[in-house]
């Protein structure tokens, strides 16, 4: 998978966020998460641990979707229960439906963090795009990891000082939770400074026709993988329209 041209990874996670967010089909939407983890499998290994480790903490998001879905969706066919805690089939359906988008977008945006800038770059290079697409979007995927990161690093000090948030007042968490917000906010006003020295240096705008060190051209496998796209994506609307 890693011989994918750039272009084509951008591609397959747009695919990938667009099915979870239009289709409205169980099945399909099962099938669209089946092949966006198999993708990403092929990119970045089966480490079923690392998922696990990666999803576990959204575990409680999805209970209170799927809790929420099931008492107040009083639609389709009776599976248990009765008067307000009544659990419906329409209820079931769109909690695991909704659910299961939040997975497929979730696989998808790690799919783009694997590219690097210069990915960005040759891919809109290759559609003749402006060089700043490349840069806002590469730099905005990048930018909520780096600052979930900061602020797990900066809540584990605290905590290595032997401070229990839980313990303390509101007002003083308040204070703390300012002062990481504002040590985040630094750290990104720091890292944007940074990055554009970075991109100054590289010429950024320049009107001069810019050269690539790095070239990536495109294979068998980006055909492959378009014409997978392009039949299951007839073969849904057919479907749909028959």
């Amino acid at each position: 998978m890693n011989k994918l041209h750039p272009l084509s990874f951008i591609i397959a996670a747009l695919w990938f966020s667009t099915a979870a967010i239009f289709v409205p089909q169980l099945p399909w939407l099962t099938l669209a998460f089946l092949l966006c983890a198999i993708f990403r499998g092929l990119l970045t290994g089966f480490n079923f641990r690392l998922w696990w480790k990666q999803v576990r903490k959204m575990i409680p998001l999805f209970l209170a979707i799927l809790v929420i879905q099931l008492l107040f969706t009083k639609k389709g066919e009776l599976l248990w229960g009765k008067s307000w805690y009544a659990i419906y089939s329409v209820g079931l359906h769109r909690g695991i439906a909704v659910n299961l988008r939040l997975l497929i977008l979730f696989f998808s945006a790690q799919i783009l963090l694997r590219l690097t800038y210069e990915d960005f770059d040759i891919a809109f290079n290759t559609l003749h795009l402006p060089e700043e697409f490349a840069f806002m979007i590469f730099y905005t995927i990048h930018i909520i990891p780096s600052a979930g990161e900061h602020i797990q690093h900066s809540l584990q000090l605290v905590k290595f000082r032997g401070i229990n948030l839980r313990k303390l007042p509101l007002k003083s968490q308040l204070t703390i939770y300012r002062y990481i917000s504002l040590s985040v906010l630094a750290d990104v006003l720091s890292r944007s400074e940074i990055q554009a020295i970075a991109l100054d240096l590289r010429g950024f705008r320049s009107t001069r026709k810019h050269t690539h060190l790095l070239q990536n051209n495109f294979s068998l496998y980006d055909f492959m993988l378009y014409l997978s796209i392009i039949i299951i994506t007839l073969v849904y609307l057919f479907s749909i329209l028959a």
